[in-house]
């Protein structure tokens, strides 16, 4: 025997000696996660599932053989490690392949229960070394009732009885042989994804066939090692026995799935990984209200129904405590099972109007205040200094209103948020600042990276942007909370198998900071009550004896609407709806997702925020504040100066149309009874009968004097028709077709 080979067995011995078994690995026994509502009691669902361990003679003997048959024939009759696949994974490693392979039952065992699953060469050496040792720590038996309580199966279930009822609905003492090739056909690959086993016969096409070429690999194995005769080889071939149906799924069945997946985001977000989901036992208590969830589902649904809107209508509405950031109510879609897209938390549409709120407090800041004075008439053109110019001057932005113009043009920035006007908002946008505009909307929580591309242009104040519900629930809660931004959040806190805080550090601190000031969030709040009183946009949201702040908002052709709104210090709720036509990747009516106009649907020309979304937000919150006092606003703090961007224009005075004086009767005299003789003498004493023809003076009134810049017409420029596109029409920009 060489040195070098001497030398080598000796350092293999050495390392062989230094490593330890440690101890089992907690992971490899504790439940999955377990998520509560907000009442803390009340469970909303669990992620991963309760491992029962069991005996092994609670284990059915088809079972054994199975497992097995599947991934050790020779696991009585060998040792612990396989020199044959251990030399196939060191050849894998050097050579960049695979490291999984050459595992033995005790191997795989080892690194479930004792290691990570980390693939590396080094925690391979590792394995098979305490492998040996466990090997003659543990007999046969123990280390396979070990291995069957350990190992996860898919549907969430780790170990063999929790794999028992998820399939099967038994326990695993009463498993039969079919049932039994399926579960151990399924140790190799336990999740495809969809959160049930790659090899689970109910699935379809070529993973249904690849289920039952495992499955019959089983029963091959079982009757190679005379576990199974002839005579059942052939009986069970190809044909194993139907998985249940998969219960885990109906977890996340209608508006449980949505909420547990955002959940899981907010998990993830706060650094906590999948293992520790689904293994360690957590207790999640989160911020949803379950009372609020139903209230939001029977609104959108409700009103869905009743107006008869098209099947790919879709709404997401979120409900945001202002004074702490807590999300108490998220309506993102129907049935999580039947589409995964969460309208709420991660769709987007164009926000349209129900952005002028920041572009209002960021004027406030430079000192614009509520009674600045602006022409609301149009159509309008507009340079970037905000200032009216011709429509042929290079660069002028074409601005209509939608809701009609006003009979005095002239108006002051609360009448402009009531009737939300674009003419006024945009020169107010320009003259308050695009950057400083970007600024406030990011501080109070909008998503920067949406809004930045369109800053500086004319369309960036009225709603240009694509967010979600939730992005602009974020904002409205930072208004309604008197300038304060709340980082909004779903997890209060979050406890170990033991009930004692884990990872405290991780979810305890909420981010808060000020956005603007609680004197301009007042201004802001005061004008934002006129949107829900006559004659404002979003009068359907007015809760009867409540006060209400709010604003609506509506997208070009109708894509999108929105209404977004909050009581003082209580709940904070935006509803969006659009039409989407999600993407058919085959087939011959292929297509990309795309968005779909809601015109003449619902029995409405148009849909827009002051019409269904508000008449959701009406429903919603009324149900959800019941029973809860009713709160005020603060008076508005008037910040910030009265400009004047425009002149009111003069009301003519009319001429009075004189009151016809009546015939004397007999006994009454024209001087004392202010009346008019009988008859006309033909030259009449215009002093007894003043209002004769003749006494009367055919002078016209004198008329007002007109003054620039508005004239004296009695409509709006362009004919008060209130509408209109054209070229250059800043609404194509504003309220853009959504990005497809």
């Amino acid at each position: 025997m060489g040195v070098g080979t001497l030398a080598s067995i000796c350092m293999v011995g050495v390392a062989y000696a230094m490593v330890k078994v440690p101890q089992v690995n907690a992971d490899a026994t504790v439940q999955g996660s377990t998520i509560y509502y907000s009442d803390g009691k009340t469970v909303m669902g669990k992620i991963g599932s309760s491992r029962q361990i069991v005996k092994l003679n609670e284990i059915s003997p088809a079972m054994r053989d199975a497992a097995l048959a599947a991934e050790d024939r020779k696991f009585y009759s060998e040792s612990a490690i396989s020199p044959t696949g251990i030399a196939r994974a060191v050849f894998n490693n050097l050579s960049g392949g695979d490291t999984q392979g050459g595992s033995t039952i005790t191997q795989q065992y080892v690194k479930n229960a004792y290691l990570n699953q980390q693939r590396t060469f080094t925690r391979k050496f590792k394995e098979i070394f305490i492998s040996v040792k466990v090997g003659k720590q543990q007999d046969k038996d123990t280390i396979l009732q070990n291995y069957l309580n350990t190992i996860f199966f898919g549907r969430g279930a780790n170990g063999i009885d929790a794999a028992a009822e998820a399939y099967y609905k038994v326990h695993a003492k009463d498993l039969t042989v079919q049932q039994a090739a399926v579960l151990a056909a399924s140790i190799k690959e336990p999740d495809d994804g969809s959160g049930t086993s790659y090899y689970d016969p109910r699935s379809t096409g070529q993973k249904h066939l690849d289920a039952i070429a495992r499955y019959n690999f089983v029963l091959d194995g079982m009757n190679k090692m005379g576990k199974l005769s002839d005579a059942d080889l052939a009986k069970y071939r190809d044909h194993p026995t139907m998985t249940v149906k998969n219960s885990g799924g109906a977890t996340f069945a209608g508006q449980k799935g949505y909420l547990i997946q955002r959940v899981k985001n907010a998990m993830h977000n706060m650094k906590f990984s999948d293992q520790d989901l689904q293994t360690k036992g957590l207790k999640i208590y989160t911020t949803w209200d379950k009372n609020l969830q139903e209230k939001a589902k029977v609104a959108v649904e409700h009103n869905l129904q009743s107006t008869g809107m098209p099947k790919d209508t879709r709404v997401g509405l979120v409900s945001i405590n202002p004074k702490n950031g807590e999300i108490e109510a998220a309506y993102g879609g129907k049935d999580y099972l039947k589409r995964f897209v969460d309208d709420a938390f991660y769709a987007t549409a164009q926000v349209g109007s129900g952005f002028k709120p920041y572009v209002l407090a960021t004027a406030l800041t430079q000192d614009i205040g509520l009674k600045s004075q602006f022409d609301a008439s149009a159509p309008a053109y507009f340079d970037t200094k905000g200032d009216r110019v011709h429509a042929g001057d290079p660069g002028a932005f074409e601005v209509h209103n939608d809701e009609g113009n006003p009979v005095q043009p002239v108006v002051n920035l609360v009448t402009a948020t009531q009737m939300s006007y674009n003419t006024v908002y945009v020169p107010l946008g320009f003259k308050a600042g695009s950057d400083n505009v970007l600024s406030l909307a990011t501080k109070a929580g909008l998503p920067e990276d949406a809004m930045k591309p369109h800053v500086g242009q004319s369309g960036f104040f009225l709603g240009q942007s694509s967010m979600s519900p939730l992005d602009q629930a974020t904002g409205y809660a930072t208004i309604a909370n008197d300038g304060e931004y709340i980082r909004p959040h779903t997890i209060r806190k979050v406890l170990d198998a033991n009930f004692h805080p884990y990872q405290q550090s991780r979810w305890k601190n909420v981010e808060k900071h000020r956005a603007f000031d609680s004197d301009v969030a007042h201004d802001v709040q005061y004008a934002m009550q006129a949107v829900v009183r006559s004659p404002g946009t979003g009068i359907r949201a007015a809760l009867p004896g409540r006060e209400v702040a709010g604003k609506t908002g509506t997208t070009n052709a109708n894509k999108a609407a929105w209404f977004n709104g909050f009581t003082p210090n209580q709940l904070v709720t935006s509803v969006g709806m659009w039409r989407y036509d999600d993407p058919v990747t085959k087939g011959k009516n292929k297509h990309a997702g795309r968005y779909v106009s809601m015109t003449n649907v619902g029995g409405l020309a148009r849909v827009n925020g002051g019409n269904n979304p508000a008449q959701i937000w009406h429903d919603y919150m009324s149900s959800a504040l019941q029973g809860k006092p009713v709160t005020t606003f603060p008076p508005a703090a008037n910040v910030g100066n009265p400009e004047r961007y425009a002149t009111a224009r003069p009301t003519p005075t009319p001429t009075p149309t004189p009151t016809e004086t009546p015939t004397c009767r007999p006994d009454q005299n024209p001087m004392r009874d202010h009346c008019k003789p009988g008859q006309d003498d033909g030259t009449p004493d215009c002093t007894l009968h003043p209002h004769r023809s003749q006494c009367q003076n055919s002078t016209p009134p004198t008329q007002p004097t007109c003054q620039p810049p508005f004239g004296c017409q009695s409509t709006p420029p362009g004919g008060g028709s209130g509408g209109g596109k054209g070229g250059n029409d800043v609404q194509e920009h504003a309220a853009r077709p959504i990005d497809e």
